[in-house]
């Protein structure tokens, strides 16, 4: 799911347009319900030749609107209650100094059209993010240029280099007064320095070294040479144990330039000017580089502990330590793991539509998981001295990371000895999140004779970057139906760079008109039943696993399945996990001798993502736990493998 970071505002998940003509194209992919009265203001939009002084420009021209102007209206587009408005046309060849007047039957989210919005103060600002033509095994697709930001990372992101914008502009709106609104792109997303797979700017340290694959298997796929890359992060004792041969594990999770698996890597302590929940995630880097360069299990504490309301208690657990508290200091120095040296692989592997593949084959993004797993991870081994060898293989992640650890760990079940998988993407589509794809008819409302009641789509808020805990009271912020308003009003034919769209690019058929064919209408919400059966037969993971389990797959995966998800998902992602649950647990032939946990405290469910409980067994607040995963399931998987491995295995990594 998008949010493991803070959620992505409109910005980020606009996209694409049409092949042919020259200026405005317009939007077919609405139904004629969602159209209304046309307003007799408008805008017109054009761009300089300092923002952009190259060949015309094909993309998708955005217009904002805002009440408030403490930020632009662009970073205000969400699926919240406190969203700007957004307009789109999709616009192609576009030159300089030539204005863009947005249709009056233009589409917008959340009012559907510009007759709906009221008479007001507004601020205004224009967007035109660009797109390109790639040349695909199966022909010509005019997608987007990039869903990311290289300056950016964890599912957060800023607008992708070369992207056009506006100066923001007061306005005095009434839509019946004639006005015409100029809106002029004056300035362009410059290219935006990277902070390396090490930060800082460095590709690569002591611990940290940066590995580009150009993958044959994706360059024919694209007509393009692509790259995957690697984050690698080296045992402590490497260049000491230069014979030693090490696990592999994988932190599947969204793209970030810089290794990350939720928790960074850090050497040194941050500095006093940073503040806030920065700084605690910052102290966790650096007690991570602590624990990660420790030579035993537990090393001699100096006092600590945490600070709450001016006052500070000692630290009665050597993992964390920061319960409901605000401020961290020092931790005390200890060593996890010990007997758990292996090499820590954070991968990038971006398209078009969304900022990661999914990890798996693909009929529209192509052939990810042949890529990841016949090109990228063979040339970590070779370069890093890995073992090389499915038992010493494992998995883990988060959220989108979460589906993606589950899907590998069952698509090729011999390659990986365990997944550990935190509120992950729905895993079964039975419970798509609030959708039952099987026996639904509508994923905008529940089936009924006589009522027509809305689904929810996210409820409460993403927690993992609250300081303590949150407080999950069941409040809706938005239903699916708007949701996947806003992607069909920033992108058709599932290009918006949202997470719907995303969903669809990768589970989907590829449809008539060469683009990822609708699971259900982005209108309506009518489900498309024969998609759906793609869906099922290639990556519904429970499925898979209920058609095969009796057939060789259990045994394959006998005791290495651990999920873990919040009782109150804010996606309801927990529903899937439930279902999961529900199979699992009457599996006998074999037993699955895993784990599915449900997060609560004090009776309340967590919000996403959780990811499991502290080794003592005790709730800790989303924002810690998804810092502390690897001193949680990095000396798990190394305790399998050492059990697991076959007779003779080499163990000298167990130092």
């Amino acid at each position: 799911m998008a949010p493991m970071a803070a959620r992505r505002s409109c910005l980020l998940l606009a996209v694409l347009v049409f092949v042919g003509g020259t200026g405005v194209v317009a939007v077919k992919e609405h139904a004629q319900q969602l159209q209304a009265t046309p307003a007799t203001s408008t805008f017109s939009v054009d761009f300089t030749s300092a923002a952009h002084s190259g060949s015309p420009v094909t993309g998708r021209l955005l217009v904002y609107l805002a009440v408030s102007n403490a930020s632009s209206p662009i970073s205000q587009c969400s699926d919240d209650q406190t969203t700007s408005q957004v307009f789109g046309v999709d616009v192609t060849d576009l030159g300089p100094n030539t204005p863009v007047t947005i249709p009056l039957d233009t589409l917008g989210y959340p009012r559907k059209s510009l007759a709906d919005v009221p008479k007001s103060s507004l601020y205004a600002q224009a967007q035109l993010l660009r797109y390109d033509t790639y040349s695909t095994l199966h022909g010509k697709l005019v997608l987007p240029v990039s869903c990311i930001n290289p300056g950016g990372g964890d599912g957060s992101y800023g607008a992708p280099v070369g992207t056009l914008k506006s100066d923001v502009v007061a306005i005095s709106w009434d839509p019946a007064n004639g006005d015409v609104h100029k809106l002029s792109l004056n300035s362009a997303v410059p290219a935006t320095p990277s902070p390396g797979c090490a930060g800082n700017g460095q590709t690569d340290s002591k611990y940290i070294k940066t590995i580009n694959v150009t993958s044959q298997l994706l360059t024919a796929w694209w007509g393009r040479v692509t790259q995957l890359q690697a984050c690698v992060l080296l045992p402590f004792g490497f260049d000491e144990h230069p014979t030693t041969r090490y696990p592999l594990v994988i932190s599947h999770g969204h793209y970030s330039s810089e290794w990350m698996t939720a928790a960074q890597f850090r050497e040194h302590p941050p500095p006093p000017d940073v503040t806030g929940y920065d700084r605690i995630a910052a102290e966790y880097a650096y007690y991570l580089y602590r624990n990660w360069t420790v030579k035993h299990r537990h090393a001699n504490k100096p006092a600590g502990g945490v600070k709450k309301n001016g006052s500070c208690y000692n630290d009665k657990t050597w993992w964390s330590g920061l319960s409901l508290c605000v401020v961290l200091v020092q931790e005390p120095d200890s060593g996890p793991f010990h007997g758990a040296r292996m090499l820590v692989v954070t991968i990038n592997h971006p398209t078009p539509f969304f900022d990661d593949s999914y990890a798996v084959n693909s009929a529209n993004s192509g052939p990810y998981g042949d890529a990841i797993m016949r090109e990228l991870i063979p040339s970590i081994e070779a370069k890093y001295r890995g073992i090389g060898r499915g038992w010493a293989r494992g998995v883990y992640g988060g959220s989108t990371g979460g589906w993606e650890s589950l899907a590998v760990q069952v698509f090729y079940p011999e390659a990986f000895n365990g997944a550990y998988a935190s509120c992950p993407d729905p895993i079964a589509f039975s419970s798509f999140t609030t959708i039952d794809l099987y026996n639904d008819s509508n994923a905008y409302y529940y089936d009924s004779a006589f009522k027509q009641t809305a689904r929810p789509g996210t409820r409460d808020h993403y927690s993992g970057t609250t300081i303590g805990y949150g407080h999950p009271y069941g409040q809706i912020t938005a239903t699916v139906e708007e949701m996947n308003h806003r992607e069909l009003v920033l992108g058709t034919h599932s290009r918006s760079c949202g997470q719907w769209d995303a969903w669809e690019s990768v589970f989907s058929p590829r449809g008539a008109d060469g683009f990822p064919a609708r699971v259900w209408d982005k209108a309506t919400g009518a489900i498309n039943k024969t998609v759906v059966a793609h869906w099922r037969d290639n990556y519904d993971i429970l499925h898979r696993l209920k058609q095969d389990w009796a057939n060789g797959l259990g045994e394959k995966l006998r005791g290495k399945l651990h999920i873990f998800v919040g009782g109150s998902d804010s996606f309801y992602l927990n529903d899937a996990v439930m279902d999961m649950q529900d199979f699992l647990s009457t599996t006998s032939n074999p037993p699955y001798e895993g784990e599915v946990v449900i997060g609560v405290h004090d009776g309340r469910g967590f919000e996403h993502c959780w990811s499991g409980y502290g080794p003592d067994g005790k709730p800790q607040p989303n924002s810690i736990t998804r810092l502390t995963y690897n001193q949680r399931v990095l000396p798990a998987l190394a305790d399998r493998f050492a059990k697991t491995a076959p007779p003779g295995a080499d163990l000298s990594w167990r130092y």
